[in-house]
């Protein structure tokens, strides 16, 4: 078996925009994002609607090199909501750069043990075969 490390770590909140853009400025980033889905296909197509809900993520790396080998993001009530990689989802975390000690530079991150991790990933398995996503 692999040796992994796992973590967490809240999503820290962003400050919202003193000023709201206006229409045009909204229909031409609107149209501009239109089109390059349309060229460019998404890392994650189920969840790219998912991922700005997920309050908290865990985290699995690779033990030797610290780079992300899966991740799980839990909404503000601690549900899962999503798991990546899974079925034509790449990964939001596995998709970047970022490795264990970029994630506890730049997020307060905290270790989890394997067994919670599992429970989560297979926990929404479950709920994915009933609400039959991907």
């Amino acid at each position: 078996m692999k040796k992994a490390t796992y973590i967490q770590f809240k999503v820290p909140k962003t400050e919202q925009k003193t000023q709201s853009d206006g229409i045009v400025k909204r229909t031409f980033k609107s149209a501009i994002v239109g089109i390059l889905t349309f060229i460019i296909p998404k890392a994650n197509p189920d969840f790219e609607n998912k991922i700005d809900l997920v309050e908290n993520w865990l985290i699995e790396l690779d033990f030797e090199t610290g780079i992300p080998e899966r991740e799980i993001g839990l909404n503000k009530n601690g549900q899962v909501i999503l798991k990546m990689p899974f079925k034509n989802n790449y990964g939001y975390w596995t998709d970047n750069n970022l490795m264990l000690k970029d994630f506890k530079k730049h997020f307060k991150t905290s270790e989890i043990n394997n067994t919670d991790f599992e429970k989560y990933w297979n926990l929404f398995d479950q709920i994915a075969d009933k609400k039959n996503v991907g």
